[in-house]
């Protein structure tokens, strides 16, 4: 226990780092998703080719390799450690390819939602003129959002997990952070156990949060 005591700072200083990139991920996961699965769902053509073809190549490909590609890969076909900074490129790019991954899946989340609506309730809403954009906002989104509650939060939970994949392309986190200590102690059993521990937590108080969310909001289970 003493080389987590000793250590402490450096880990909780990565657990720090995750959870930025966690609620930055999921919060740009969110509004990938809800407009990737809006242009789905759209009735121009173009629109739903670039959104199958964007949830497609997310979901088909390994996010370490997507990681590797966008992160290591791009910069050597393109000066974009110029244009962002050798250091600033590599979390910013990071961070939007951990979110266009989860967005691919909250895609297809947002899409079932939108398409367990009761039709009628759309046909109701134009039968009093109500266009298509308020019947979305008003109607359809307001009911899809309380039955996506639980696999939003699901593919949050995957996302706190995932942040550890940005580790081996050279990002500091918790994962990264607790290497680093291993490296210096060689306490890898106690050090590891720590960070599971850590990532238990957080993954536990959030499906907490779930539950409660859904007892307000009074999903219906039927």
């Amino acid at each position: 226990m003493d080389a987590i005591w000793q250590n402490l700072p450096v880990i909780l200083s990565g657990l720090l780092l995750t959870i930025e990139y966690a609620i930055v991920a999921i919060i740009l996961m969110v509004i990938i998703g809800l407009i990737a699965a809006l242009m789905r769902l759209s009735k121009v053509a173009p629109l739903r080719w670039i959104a199958t073809a964007y949830v497609e190549i997310f979901r088909s490909t390994p996010l370490l390799v997507q990681l590797f590609f966008i992160v290591l890969g791009l910069p050597a076909i393109l000066p974009v450690n110029a244009w962002f900074g050798q250091l600033t490129y590599p979390i910013l790019a990071a961070a939007l390819t951990l979110s266009l991954n989860e967005g691919a899946y909250v895609t297809e989340i947002v899409r079932a939602g939108i398409l367990g609506v009761d039709r009628g309730q759309k046909e109701a809403a134009a039968s009093i003129a109500m266009t298509g954009f308020q019947t979305m906002r008003y109607i359809v989104l307001p009911q899809a959002f309380k039955r996506m509650i639980p696999p939003l939060v699901n593919q949050a939970a995957q996302t706190i997990k995932d942040t550890s994949l940005l580790a081996p392309v050279g990002i500091a986190e918790l994962v990264y952070k607790g290497e680093i200590v291993i490296s210096e102690t060689f306490a890898s059993f106690t050090i590891w156990g720590f960070v599971a521990a850590l990532y238990f937590v957080m993954i536990f108080s959030l499906s907490k949060c779930s539950s409660y969310i859904e007892r307000r909001l009074q999903v219906d289970k039927r």
